[in-house]
């Protein structure tokens, strides 16, 4: 997508936090905050964006600004009100209604919030740091406020995270505790899905069964398990390598 702009152009691109994404303008980095307002947090704005500011579009007065409120520890609404307000790219009922979105955000439950935090960080494919913060929730004096469905949820997005960084095993094992708590096929199919990984077809069937699901059902999650694999290309050479089955977690569903 082209984004108009009448700011300067950077010559080295602001890469944010957690993201990853690179953007090389003021009116860029805007677009990316309005439309990817549910998924950053405080952590998005790092020292290091009003230094860019300065030295790449000499954006001293934003730069100053955005540098005290960091500092400061200000919230999300005051930092993302004072990007968007720098320019021309949005119109003043758009930021409104961006403010009304966050001033929800912010009306929530501190636990609300923190599974937010997580799940963004998931998103992100920040693994690590999304796993740290689920474990947090499931075994911290938060744990009490969610409901079993939405306990399970978070062992759900637990189990995404176990199963890029750790062991499928825990991946397993978070999935199998999520469907039991939430009840959704996602987290059961995740869950049948790894026993098929590690070659557990005797378990497969014998959990299904468990499950009540039936032999029409148990065929089509094989069919589906091998046709992530199928569409999963990479090198001949490297086809037993364990990233060929990440492929059929590529798509995951974040509760």
């Amino acid at each position: 997508m082209v984004i108009l702009g009448k700011g300067k152009v950077a010559d080295k691109p602001y890469t944010m936090p957690y993201h990853a994404g690179q953007v090389y303008s003021i009116e860029e980095l805007c677009y990316y905050i309005y439309n990817h307002i549910y998924t950053i947090n405080e952590d998005f704005f790092q020292p290091a964006l009003p230094v860019w500011l300065t030295e790449e579009l000499d954006m001293s007065v934003l730069s100053v600004k955005l540098k005290y409120m960091i500092e400061e520890k200000h919230g999300m609404k005051d930092l993302v009100v004072a990007v968007l307000c720098s320019c021309d790219y949005y119109k003043e009922e758009e930021i409104r209604q961006i403010v009304d979105i966050l001033d929800e955000i912010t009306n929530l439950p501190i636990y609300k919030k923190k599974k937010i935090k997580a799940d963004n960080y998931l998103r992100a494919g920040c693994y690590a740091r999304s796993l740290h913060e689920y474990r947090k929730l499931l075994h911290g004096s938060f744990a009490i406020n969610f409901t079993p469905e939405e306990y399970g949820d978070i062992l759900h997005n637990q189990g995404i995270a176990h199963f890029y960084i750790s062991s499928f095993e825990e991946a397993m094992e978070d999935f199998k505790e999520a469907y039991v708590r939430n009840h959704k096929s996602d987290s059961l199919q995740h869950y049948l899905w790894i026993l098929l990984m590690l070659g557990k077809e005797a378990e497969f069937e014998a959990e299904a069964l468990s499950f009540d699901v039936s032999q029409k059902e148990r065929e089509e999650i094989r069919r589906r398990y091998q046709e992530a694999l199928a569409d999963f290309r990479m090198p001949e050479e490297r086809k037993d390598d364990i990233t060929k089955y990440k492929a059929c977690m590529r798509q995951a569903f974040v509760y």
